[in-house]
């Protein structure tokens, strides 16, 4: 556990101080409409699109939205990886997405490219460009977006990822309820390095979760799972791992 404090320290001490060098570049008080948006988190697993990124184990990461303009903001994330075969035993991911948002008679349109960076391991980075859709309809928030990655070395071939979910806060308490569903194709079965993203092929996921927030700090169990078959997956390639099925996780946020 100490080592994976010290890598999750690392990591975010080299985006704050990317960040905090940048800030009076991106955030002037004629530009920005609101200061940076810093959190930290601890998870008991990192899954993304259903699949563990962290090895099935437990992580701290961080996240930063840096406004440049009312419409365009810069997010950064990072968390350690824990030596997952997923990503090559490479120590932290970080991700940098220059996100552009049209906001337009209570709809939410969203559009960035995401440049996911993946620390200790070369050859491993990959980028895509996502779109999505939202909408809040009282205490109801609904969303649909999708993803796409053009075929790259590190991935394997292209990927895509399609989605919509749905958040809904139950009135009167502090608790949010949420669940979504994701589709993801692409091609390149026959190169290993495509198992990354998707092993055993093109697949769907699922995930419902509850959320209780107060004032900086807020908590939730997340339940997921893939219909990812075993039989399908390439055992022998070194980029799979045994975590895409099901899993129930839990997580701590603090905006300080």
């Amino acid at each position: 556990m100490t080592s994976l404090f010290r890598k999750a320290a690392a990591c975010c001490s080299g985006l704050l101080c990317a960040a905090a060098w940048a800030a009076p570049f991106w955030t002037s008080p004629a530009l920005a409409q609101s200061a940076p948006l810093l959190t930290f988190e601890a998870e008991t697993d990192r899954r993304e699109r259903g699949l563990s990124w962290t090895d099935g184990k437990s992580t701290l990461g961080m996240s930063l939205a840096v406004p440049v303009t009312y419409d365009l903001s810069i997010d950064f994330d990072a968390f350690a990886l824990r030596n997952s075969a997923r990503h090559g035993g490479a120590d932290a991911a970080v991700t940098i997405a220059p996100r552009y948002t049209i906001r337009s008679g209570g709809w939410d349109l969203d559009a960035s490219v995401r440049g996911h960076v993946f620390v200790g391991r070369a050859g491993t980075s990959y980028v895509e460009v996502a779109g999505r859709v939202a909408r809040t309809l009282g205490p109801v928030q609904v969303a649909a977006g999708a993803a796409f990655a053009p075929g790259q070395d590190a991935i394997g071939g292209s990927n895509l990822y399609v989605d919509g979910d749905v958040a809904a806060g139950i009135p009167g308490t502090p608790v949010t309820v949420y669940a979504g569903l994701g589709h993801t194709s692409g091609s390149g079965q026959d190169d290993p390095r495509a198992a990354r993203l998707r092993p055993g092929g093109d697949y769907l996921d699922h995930h419902v979760g509850a959320e209780y927030a107060a004032a900086r700090f807020a908590a939730g169990l997340r339940y997921s799972d893939t219909s990812i078959d075993r039989d399908e997956i390439d055992r022998a390639s070194p980029w799979v791992d045994g975590h895409y099925g099901r899993r129930l996780v839990a997580y701590f946020r603090f905006t300080p």
